[in-house]
């Protein structure tokens, strides 16, 4: 087989993508190149939803990339673009492409010069259709969408709500590989291998007693998130069920959520600060339920680290992680709950925790079902989307 030219265009180093093109930088016969709009996330910036500066560690760009030029005072945005990026693509002259929807103009720069060169291209993006949308911007979309979408080869798919969401929009079934969001399961990997010690580190760090059941949910403190439901959760719980709800994260809702919690600290709810992602899959270690109340979530990352840690999950009914075969599978590693309710969040807790032998079950399925989950996102999605592309003629 001839070696496959895949070039990724993507706005900036992003901390759970770049373990992916490790990953798929090293597929026998593809030779992988990363197109950089940016180098925001390399360095410290402001974040405003979490209402802080931002500096991610341990982005590893062990891949081959480059940054496309302007990169260094290109700054993040959906407006951004990189005027200079068909000269770079045509010196690499890929076999494929690989981007991510079609909001920025960047992406839509790739798409064309997909077109005007007949390279096939795959798109990666999580829209769902369960958030809430006004009635003007569905219209919109349903005039729009189809004629972009219609010029994409393949969509390297991210869970059951996102093909839902294509298929709504004349995509056929056909064109989709399901691949699923990365995460850095190496990283992972290495906290998993002393998980006990780990859970008992954490614990004590943060005076947990063994006996207490720690109800995780990690996000910036924004309104759409609805950390508030975990926390009127927490007010409603009797003292007896010794659940300690943990919130990982910070922003602008921080003051009003700490004034609404009863209790807070051991027995209510802990407010952990801004966790860095080492530290962070340290704490899903010392956790036994994660929850994600959020309204408008397409597909959670922190989700998808959860289950990898063999947690059970309860969602919000808004959320695009939960289906048959994604994620959250009802019944098997998670719960589904209305959006906003916090008497069926209550109840739902509490019917995990009241049960150890469930709550074992439903996080062992969790484990192997992200296992399977990343093995796409890591390699064979992609292998399987080259793979299926009919032959192509030769590029003008």
């Amino acid at each position: 087989m001839s070696t496959v030219r895949v070039a990724v265009v993507v706005s900036h180093p992003i901390q759970h993508f770049c373990p992916q093109y490790t990953s798929w930088s090293v597929i026998d016969d593809v030779s992988l190149r990363v197109f950089f709009a940016s180098r925001s996330g390399l360095t410290a910036y402001k974040d405003k939803n979490f209402d802080r500066v931002v500096q991610w560690e341990g982005i590893n760009l062990d891949f081959p990339h480059e940054f496309l030029p302007g990169a260094e005072h290109r700054e993040l945005g959906t407006d951004i673009d990189a005027p200079g990026l068909e000269a770079r693509l045509e010196a690499f002259r890929p076999d494929v492409i690989v981007g991510y929807g079609y909001s920025q103009p960047l992406q839509r720069r790739v798409i064309d010069w997909s077109k005007a060169t007949n390279t096939p291209i795959f798109m990666i993006l999580d829209s769902e259709l369960r958030s809430p949308r006004s009635h003007a911007r569905r219209l919109a979309k349903a005039a729009l969408l189809p004629r972009i979408l219609k010029r994409i080869d393949r969509f390297l798919t991210v869970g059951d709500a996102n093909e839902a969401y294509l298929r709504n929009y004349g995509v056929t079934d056909e064109r989709f590989v399901r691949c699923f969001f990365p995460i850095d399961v190496n990283a992972l990997d290495k906290v998993l291998t002393t998980r006990d010690l780990v859970r008992k580190q954490v614990r004590e760090a943060y005076e947990i007693p063994e006996d207490h059941h720690v109800v995780l949910k990690v996000g910036k403190f924004v309104s759409w998130k609805r950390q508030i439901d975990l926390v009127e959760c927490s007010n409603q719980l009797d003292a007896a069920n010794k659940v300690t709800v943990v919130l990982a994260g910070t922003g602008p809702e921080e003051a009003k959520l700490r004034a609404r919690a009863k209790r807070q600290g051991v027995g209510g709810v802990l407010f952990a600060g801004f966790v860095p992602p080492a530290k962070l899959f340290e704490l899903y270690c010392a956790s036994d339920i994660y929850v994600h109340c959020s309204e408008v979530e397409p597909h959670s990352l922190a989700i998808s680290e959860a289950i990898y840690c063999g947690l059970p999950v309860v969602v919000s009914s808004h959320c695009g992680s939960y289906g048959p075969s994604d994620d959250v599978r009802t019944g098997l590693n998670g719960i589904v709950y209305p959006c906003a309710d916090v008497g069926a969040l209550s109840r739902a807790i509490t019917s995990i925790v009241s049960s150890p032998q469930r709550r074992t079950e439903m996080g062992a399925a969790s484990a192997e079902i992200a296992r399977i989950h990343q093995r796409l996102a890591h390699g064979r999605a992609l292998r399987q989307a080259i793979d299926s592309l009919p032959t192509r003629s030769a590029r003008p």
